[in-house]
């Protein structure tokens, strides 16, 4: 059986809530040894959503499987000693605490390279430490706001709005691993530790431009900055006459198949209409001739018809719906897994698939420190040792 690609990488995950814990849990379905460092508290996700044990509820749950918990004090010196033993043995130390509190607690880059000097430091921020913002608390909503991305959803509601979901976390813990990754394998070719700095509101700027750069990308600009047919408000599923479905005809010969279903192909003649670009600038009126279009008929008939003439279209999962889609039931895409206190769990499946035989093994979501003792006898603390640390409040076990 072949290894997993990060097999033998051990990263030091010293962060909390979603960004960071999802950015580890994907290096770990990858083979990544991942100890995340908790307080004593343990980190807040352990008290978001629904649980059977407290501090096991299910946010946590889903984005710390496959990891092992150490909780320590980081302000003793005890507990600072334990992380610079692990630095001694580990690939990457990353985090989301403030550069600030780091600097304090004496667990910065600097400090590490004197213990491991091929240690890769990666700092998940708010803002770059660059600029004036640096240091400034930062959250999900915040960075949605100050990037754009929430201004962009008011053609939607009247109003700048936030999407449903931690989209800036899990966009930026995206960033952060391909960061990561790239930082292992530029220490291949130079033998040498690095330290990187990933920012959300600069990473969920350059998401948001992608497409909505568009005008700006020229000096002076050439049109304002945003794509019109990313941001008309009749972009959106489509109502049929017995649910809802997504259409998306794009090129010169969907948008003729499409209305030669509906036989109405003069459409198409139509300078507003006759090519990409015009489209493009009149797709509030083209979107809306679509809409009008997609009630006269079922679901079902649409999907069958769309298909057949190879455009693209799919009916609308709501939430509920995921769990009993034929495609991901056939992939297998959602795992059960037996956890030792948790009972029964479901997961989604690591999306990737390098071949059958390159799998990670899965561990449960641990129980706060459940890992300490037998990470610290393997760091060489003796009984003794460790039951003194727990006496004085240094480690949870």
């Amino acid at each position: 059986m072949k290894e997993a690609p990060l097999k033998g990488i051990k990263i030091i995950d010293a962060s909390s809530i979603l960004m960071v814990p999802y950015c580890t849990r994907l290096l770990a379905d990858m083979g990544a040894e991942i100890i995340k460092v908790e307080t004593l508290s343990g980190d807040n996700t352990r008290y978001i959503g629904p649980s059977i044990n407290k501090g096991m509820a299910a946010v946590f749950l889903n984005i710390n499987r496959n990891k092992k918990s150490i909780s320590v004090d980081l302000k003793s010196a005890d507990g600072r000693l334990i992380i610079y033993k692990l630095i001694k043995k580990s690939d990457v130390f990353v985090s989301n605490i403030r550069k600030a509190s780091l600097e304090k607690l004496k667990l910065t880059h600097s400090d590490f390279i004197k213990i491991n000097p091929k240690i890769i430091t990666a700092n998940a921020v708010g803002f770059s430490s660059r600029g004036p913002y640096a240091g400034l608390p930062a959250f999900d909503d915040t960075i949605q706001a100050i990037s754009g991305m929430a201004a962009y959803q008011e053609i939607y509601s009247d109003q700048p709005s936030y999407t449903s979901g931690a989209t800036a976390d899990k966009v930026t813990g995206l960033m952060l691993g391909m960061s990561i990754l790239s930082a292992l394998f530029n220490r291949e070719k130079n033998r040498e530790g690095t330290e990187l700095e990933v920012p959300m509101m600069e990473t969920m700027v350059d998401f948001t431009l992608v497409e909505h750069l568009y005008g700006y990308n020229f000096l002076p600009p050439k049109a304002p900055p945003i794509y019109p047919r990313q941001s008309s408000p009749n972009r959106k599923p489509y109502k049929t006459l017995d649910g809802y479905i997504a259409v998306l005809p794009y090129s010169d010969d969907q948008w003729l198949r499409f209305f030669s279903i509906i036989k109405k192909e003069k459409i198409l003649k139509d300078p507003k209409f006759c090519s990409l670009e015009s489209r493009n600038q009149n797709i509030d009126e083209l979107y809306m001739i679509l809409s009008e279009e997609l009630k006269k008929r079922n679901t079902s008939f649409w999907i069958k018809n769309l298909r057949e003439q190879d455009i693209p279209a799919t009916k609308v999962n709501f939430p509920k719906d995921l769990f009993e889609d034929e495609h991901l039931e056939r992939t297998n895409f959602f795992k059960v897994q037996d956890h030792p206190t948790e009972g029964k769990l479901l997961y989604p499946s690591f999306p990737v698939e390098f071949s059958e035989d390159e799998t990670s093994e899965s561990l449960h979501a641990p129980s706060l420190g459940e890992n300490t003792k037998e990470i610290l006898i393997d760091l060489g603390y003796s009984e003794f040792e460790i039951e003194s640390f727990v006496s004085k409040g240094t480690i949870k076990i």
